[in-house]
């Protein structure tokens, strides 16, 4: 964190903290930095949020927060910023564009490239009714009356962003010639499509200018690459966002590590590419700015080489990589070592593990969030794979099979904050053990069936603010000491169907802030002592249709801001009539 007293330069105009790779937040008092008008977060993937003291910085013009990958949710007030530039590219936990960046009227670059669909659709809303008008999305076709591509309307055109589609009907590549893209430096995202059929000798006029920023080639047809792309570095030296997908001749890649300034690279669906060695690096060493790596359904890719060669004191050439992801590349391993990537999820891609941890390579970054989907793993591999990374913070694990406990080998964990367990059919019993990972701050379980109980050793977990326990039908009650976790703040119990009562040590929970009981059908009444939790600000209660009434002690909760009670026919009646001066002091109350 920077320290207080770095707010009290109050005359700072120019503020770069990009690559911090340990900045996890910004003082409140930030806001005191009033004559700031650029600040650069690029590559901050500690940074959780952002104080609410940001907002105040009216002379604020340009603010970057791409890869900021831990960053989940932006200020109410984001929208009162006067910013004239906005870069929110990679952002994986923002699931929402707030409404409010429609409101910044002096805003002429917002860019958010790689977001979800939804996000994607909201911001194209936000730009419409900013009017944007420097994106440009091109289908090309033949014109009948003059037999060339239409590829030629754009001669004259200036923009922000290209996307050509239909590449494959430019018939003469001396039409794609005619357009001089080379020439048009306004042009900082380029995407390029093909169907079907069509290449190399279009492409190869079709060279960008220099200045480009983001560039996509997507289902480019030929085995081979022009000659600008083969000397990458030299043509788009500023490029810094490569992606390429669903190229089914490529069998070798340009030398994309070469690129100075490239942060993120994704391959997907590239099917006969075997293997990515040392000339991907090029003359240029290391891919020091790299820091988001995507590989997805890449199913005979199975090697790439991370260092010059196998010596054990050879340097990483993916040294300061922040986020992993592969997806459906059963075969992919990493040579000698994969990089130490601060995050990794893999989704059936379980040979991405490093079998003898990552040797005396020098990083300057640590694991410390990982996500496991459909990996297939004996007991003995996943002894043999966890503990090369004690160093993990969150760890989640999806569908996997044949997991009836948790390994051993996590038991290292101890900087563990965040544990989920999701679908896993085979999981019985969590360990003893679990209860002496006294760092953890949130568990999460969900569809679990054959689990039964939670180990009484969790009652030790002081540190638990948040506490899911989602469809695991198999959990027949809920342990007594669970009033002895004192700093819970949130509690989700969802589709257990064997529960019917909450255990009465619950009283104790008094820092409880939330609480949420859905799909109980056994449940029949709520007890007198759910009064004694003095902080809950929200209770919400849905499916539970043989619950009939609230305690008269609801009356005590002072705190309780919202009841929520949906899909409760007998308990909404009630609540609507005769028990209706039982919930008139909460401000909010949703009937359901």
């Amino acid at each position: 964190m920077l320290p207080g007293s770095f707010c009290q330069l109050n005359h700072l105009k120019y503020l770069d903290l990009s690559d911090c790779h340990n900045l996890k937040e910004l003082p409140e008092c930030f806001g005191h930095l009033f004559e700031l008008e650029y600040l650069n977060l690029t590559s901050c993937p500690k940074l959780r949020q952002l104080p609410e003291s940001l907002c105040k910085l009216f002379k604020l013009r340009c603010l970057y927060l791409s890869y900021c990958l831990g960053l989940s949710e932006l200020p109410s007030s984001f929208g009162d910023l006067k910013l004239q530039i906005l870069h929110m590219n990679g952002l994986p936990e923002i699931h929402d564009c707030p409404d409010s960046i429609g409101d910044m009227t002096s805003l002429t670059q917002f860019v958010i490239d790689s977001a979800t669909p939804d996000i994607l659709e909201k911001v194209k809303a936000i730009k419409k009714r900013l009017n944007f008008v420097g994106e440009v999305e091109h289908n090309v076709h033949v014109m009948e009356t003059s037999g060339c591509s239409s590829i030629v309307d754009l001669v004259g055109l200036t923009c922000s962003e290209l996307v050509l589609k239909n590449i494959q009907n430019v018939r003469n590549p001396e039409d794609a010639d005619r357009v001089k893209l080379r020439d048009k430096s306004n042009i900082r995202v380029l995407k390029l499509f093909w169907k079907n059929q069509g290449g190399g000798s279009v492409l190869d006029r079709l060279v960008p200018p220099r200045t480009l920023e983001s560039f996509w080639l997507v289902g480019y047809r030929s085995n081979e690459f022009p000659d600008w792309m083969l000397d990458i570095s030299s043509y788009l030296p500023f490029l810094s966002e490569l992606t390429l997908r669903d190229l089914q001749a490529c069998d070798c890649l340009p030398p994309f590590g070469a690129l100075p300034n490239l942060r993120r690279l994704c391959l997907m669906n590239i099917p006969n590419l075997g293997k990515i060695g040392k000339e991907f690096y090029g003359e240029g060493g290391p891919c020091m700015k790299l820091r988001v790596l995507l590989l997805r359904s890449m199913e005979n890719l199975v090697e790439w080489w991370t260092t010059e060669s196998s010596e054990e004191n050879e340097e990483f050439l993916i040294p300061n990589l922040h986020y992993l992801e592969v997806h459906d590349c059963p075969k992919l391993k990493f040579l000698p070592y994969p990089p130490t990537s601060m995050n990794w999820v893999l989704n059936n891609s379980e040979t991405i593990f490093p079998e003898g941890g990552f040797g005396k390579l020098s990083s300057s970054v640590r694991p410390c969030m990982m996500v496991l989907t459909s990996c297939s793993l004996s007991p003995e591999k996943w002894e043999d794979r966890l503990q090369h990374f004690p160093t993990v913070e969150i760890f989640r694990v999806n569908s996997v099979s044949g997991l009836r406990t948790l390994p051993e080998a996590m038991r290292c964990f101890t900087s563990l904050t965040l544990l989920w367990l999701v679908s896993l059919n085979d999981l019985e019993t969590l360990p003893v053990w679990l209860g002496h990972l006294s760092s953890l701050v949130e568990i999460g379980i969900r569809d679990c069936p054959n689990l039964t109980s939670l180990p009484e050793s969790m009652k030790n977990l002081t540190a638990l603010k948040i506490l899911r326990l989602l469809e695991c039908k198999g959990l027949e009650t809920l342990p007594e000491w669970l009033g002895q976790l004192t700093c819970l703040e949130i509690l989700f119990i969802e589709d257990c169907p064997n529960l019917t009562c909450l255990p009465e040590s619950m009283k104790n929970l008094t820092a409880l802030k939330i609480l949420r009981l859905v799909r109980w059908k056994g449940v029949e009444i709520l007890p007198e002592w759910l009064g004694q939790l003095t902080c809950l600000e929200e209770l919400s209660i849905g499916d539970c249709p043989n619950l009939t009434s609230l305690p008269g002690s609801i009356k005590s909760l002072s705190a309780l801001k919202l009841l929520r009670i949906v899909l409760c026919p007998n308990l909404t009646a009630r609540c609507q009539g005769e028990d209706a001066h039982k919930i008139c002091h909460i401000p909010k109350v949703l009937l359901l």
